[in-house]
């Protein structure tokens, strides 16, 4: 009897995933998503640096982050690289992070109700790192 329930829902499982357009599911999740693409420009300053310069972040404020997108969203955010040079431009996502022999660095997005917060954090200065993020676009990719 066993056997039987479980020959029977495999069989359903098989005839309801068979009975259907392949891309339906894909086209209600494309087509039910709201997508948002916000460019904002990096502060020449960090809000907040702490006393040893390890840590520091500047905060934006982003009003397309609503309490639904805070609850429910995926944010992710890239960096511009732009050069002087033949090499070309692009975006580098978050995070970013840079070890050497003898330094580590990191920059990492956070995110509220409202605003985001880009840190940094480092085993020596973030002054650096902050100064080549500084002027530049962040891209912020937001997934509803």
């Amino acid at each position: 009897m066993k056997n039987l329930l479980l020959f029977t829902f495999i069989c359903s499982l098989f005839i309801s995933c068979a009975s259907g357009d392949n891309n339906q599911m894909a086209e209600t999740i494309i087509n039910s998503t709201e997508n948002k693409i916000v460019l904002l420009e990096i502060p020449s300053e960090l809000t907040y640096l702490s006393d040893d310069e390890q840590y520091g972040n500047f905060e934006i404020p982003v009003p397309e982050i609503t309490e639904d997108v805070y609850s429910n969203a995926l944010i992710s955010a890239y960096i511009q690289r732009t050069y002087d040079d033949d090499t070309p431009e692009r975006w580098s996502q978050l995070p970013q992070v840079f070890i050497n022999k003898d330094s580590s660095t990191s920059a990492y997005l956070s995110f509220g109700e409202g605003f985001i917060r880009i840190s940094f954090q480092s085993n020596e200065s973030v002054g650096n790192l902050f100064d080549r993020f500084s002027g530049r676009v962040l891209k912020l990719i937001i997934v509803n």
